[in-house]
């Protein structure tokens, strides 16, 4: 903990947001990927159970097989499998509702790691030029014995403002840039496993064309 203090100590004022946004920055990536974790990776396997199962007549136990499963998959086969009496273009209204409600839940939180990824550079830089000035103050008063240290200690400062700024930068770049290639991902995997899910029941009778008048 005194080496954290250090740290924040040796690299000035904006080390104390810098220290904030690195943890936020962390939390968040943790959280993001528990839930890209839990929605994601089900498609294939879940779409090729619930088509077998509709195939077989059995389309109440397809449905609790979806109910079981978490993520945007198995909730917008689910909401085809409840409105099939109501013809593929409701099926389809229904997969868009309960999709878009899903990707919003996705997206959450990325656009702190992308303005992160823009600031901390910034604030880096911040901590900089404030270095930059102590370092310059200490040469203007280069006559008092204890401007070599004052010199150092910006010098220093600004070193390790822009350090710990790029980093967060970097890590915040990777982490947004994966979670954004996973949302497309999951995005794509739900659209193909309710237009494979859709085709199947048409092709079965199990869904209406058109709704009943």
């Amino acid at each position: 903990m005194s080496n954290v203090l250090n740290f924040v100590q040796a690299g000035g004022i904006v080390m104390i947001p810098l220290l904030l946004m690195s943890i936020a920055s962390i939390a968040i990536i943790i959280e993001r990927w528990m839930v890209f974790r839990q929605d994601g990776d089900l498609a294939p396997g879940l779409t090729k159970r619930v088509v077998r199962l509709v195939d077989e007549g059995a389309v109440e136990d397809a449905i609790r097989t979806c109910d079981s499963k978490p993520g945007p998959v198995a909730a917008c086969l689910a909401a085809i499998l409840r409105n099939r009496e109501h013809g593929v273009s409701h099926a389809e209204r229904k997969v868009q509702e309960v999709g878009e409600k899903y990707f919003h839940r996705l997206e959450k939180f990325l656009p702190i790691l992308d303005t992160t990824t823009t600031i901390s550079p910034l604030l880096g830089l911040l901590g900089t030029l404030f270095g930059m000035i102590g370092t310059f103050q200490a040469i203007s008063a280069s006559r008092d014995q204890n401007a070599n240290d004052r010199i150092l200690s910006g010098v220093g400062e600004a070193l390790y403002a822009t350090a710990t700024g790029l980093t967060i930068a970097v890590i915040c770049f990777i982490a947004y840039n994966y979670f954004g290639s996973r949302q497309r991902t999951v995005v794509s995997e739900t659209e193909q496993a309710a237009t494979t899910l859709i085709n199947a029941m048409v092709a079965s009778g199990a869904i209406r064309e058109k709704a009943v008048v």
